[in-house]
C-alpha cells in the first residue's frame, strides 16, 4: 500500500505561517496620540468635566475622577477571542483636555514600536469626536 506524498504540507506551513503573521500584523496600527483639545473661552471647569464624563461615557467607558481635572476611563468589550480592554487617562482644564493611553489588555500594545489594535485607535478618535462636538470646539 502507498501512502499519499507529504510534501504538500512542507510546502504549505511557510505560507500559512505567513498567513498567520499578515493577519497579526494588520492588526497592529501606529497608536493614535490625539493632539490637545483646545476649550473655547467661555467654558468653565464643570461644564468641560461634564463634556469629558458625557464623551467617555457614550463611547461606552467607566469613567471615575482620580483627581480634580483628571479622569481615568476603562472599556472592556469581549470578541470572538476573548474580552479586550482599554484604559485612557483625560486631563483637563478650563483651556485645555488631553487623552492618553495608560494600559490595555488584548490590544497587542507594542510599546517598543509604539503600535496597537485599531480598536482602540478607534475608540481614541471617538472620544476625542465626541468632546469637540461637545464642546464645539472643531
Amino acid at each position: 500500500m502507498q501512502y499519499p506524498s507529504r510534501n504538500w504540507l512542507i510546502v504549505l506551513l511557510p505560507f500559512l505561517a505567513l498567513l498567520a503573521m499578515s493577519a497579526q500584523a494588520s492588526k497592529h496600527d501606529p497608536m493614535y496620540v490625539p493632539e490637545p483639545i483646545e476649550v473655547p473661552s467661555g467654558k468653565g471647569f464643570d461644564e468641560v468635566r461634564k463634556v469629558v464624563r458625557k464623551a467617555l461615557f457614550d463611547e461606552g467607558f467607566s469613567a471615575h475622577d482620580i483627581a480634580s481635572g483628571d479622569i481615568e476611563a476603562k472599556r472592556t468589550k469581549s470578541g470572538k477571542n476573548g474580552a479586550y480592554s482599554a484604559v485612557v487617562k483625560v486631563r483637563f482644564d478650563s483651556r485645555t483636555i488631553r487623552i492618553s493611553y495608560k494600559s490595555s489588555d488584548g490590544l497587542y500594545y507594542d510599546a517598543t514600536d509604539n503600535t496597537i489594535h485599531s480598536t482602540y485607535n478607534k475608540w481614541v478618535r471617538n472620544i476625542e469626536k465626541r468632546v469637540r462636538r461637545g464642546l464645539g470646539a472643531y
